[in-house]
């Protein structure tokens, strides 16, 4: 894979200057190769190579009219390759695993969610948003969350027994809070809520990685980004995110959202696939999925603490 090559040709789409120098990027959490280059005008770009897919730049020109917060999209092929302006900073993973995660930066988190989640859409639509345009489509949350429930029902059985006879109280919580579900209102999510996808620079906080957006009900977002946050030490998002967030958040529905997307990912065929070893991942990025599905597991076994919550 010849970066240096895919990147002189995404430029030559640009206004922007050649490369000073460039320099690969490597680290857990990614699933691209990436370049980093600087410019002769001492600005940072960053190429992304992926697997081959059509070209994002119609939805990151949407993304860029809404004003979001994703980075600069300056060039792509029908390749999987994308240009984008460098955002420096440390990942939330570095901030977390340093103890540095204070308020003030839980803050930051919150507006960057708040920027993305004020991007809705007429209630029910919910769906993908692909490279090239949205596919939406009547999602009701109930029928949504009962759904997932149902899925994973084979899989407490089978891996918690004991926990089993609490899917029907569970099933119960949601009917109880039907019409506080529905009230909710379906927005843009960056859709991949994940520690390393999350960039604390001297400019606040910026979401990165933007290939799996979606419009879908923001708690379901909230709801991944929580289950991430207690991977590192946080159990719960605490009242500095929802400062900064700065819409209203029922935690009893937020509970919900987190229990049924818990369960989805621990009884998922990808992430057993994953965690076996049989996809072939390098030995620190194996461990680190390992980890998360540990965590969350973890999380899941406190059940009925957690039903209490909702």
């Amino acid at each position: 894979m010849d970066l240096d090559a895919t990147l002189t040709k995404l430029l030559r789409d640009t206004l922007l200057p050649a490369p000073a120098s460039t320099d690969r990027i490597s680290g857990l959490g990614m699933d691209n190769a990436l370049l980093r280059a600087t410019l002769t005008d001492g600005r940072q770009v960053l190429l992304r190579q992926g697997a081959a897919s059509p070209s994002p730049l119609p939805r990151a020109r949407f993304l860029a009219h809404h004003d979001v917060g994703a980075p600069r999209m300056w060039a792509a092929d029908d390749n999987g390759a994308s240009l984008v302006d460098y955002v420096p900073g440390q990942t939330l993973v570095a901030v977390a695993e340093s103890g540095a995660l204070d308020d003030a930066t839980w803050r930051q988190v919150g507006r960057a969610y708040a920027r993305v989640h004020a991007v809705r859409f007429p209630a029910p639509l919910c769906g993908p948003f692909e490279p090239d345009g949205l596919r939406l489509a009547p999602a009701d949350p109930v029928q949504t969350l009962q759904h997932g429930v149902d899925e994973a029902a084979a899989w407490v059985e089978r891996e918690r027994p004991a926990l089993a006879p609490l899917l029907d109280v569970l099933r119960g919580r949601i009917e109880e809070r039907a019409e506080a579900l529905r009230r909710e209102v379906p927005c843009l999510s960056q859709n991949d809520a994940n520690f390393h996808n999350i960039i604390v620079g001297d400019d606040g906080v910026t979401l990165i990685d933007w290939d799996f957006p979606a419009v879908r009900y923001p708690l379901e977002e909230l709801a991944g980004l929580e289950g991430h946050a207690h991977l590192y030490g946080f159990p719960e998002l605490p009242p500095a995110f929802f400062e900064g967030y700065g819409l209203p958040v029922s935690p009893p529905l937020l509970r919900l959202h987190r229990i049924v997307g818990d369960l989805g990912t621990l009884s998922s065929p990808g992430w057993a696939h994953m965690i076996s070893g049989a996809d072939d991942l390098t030995p620190p990025i194996l461990a680190m999925v390992r980890r998360f599905y540990s965590g969350w597991s973890a999380w899941f076994d406190d059940l009925p603490t957690h039903i209490q919550g909702t």
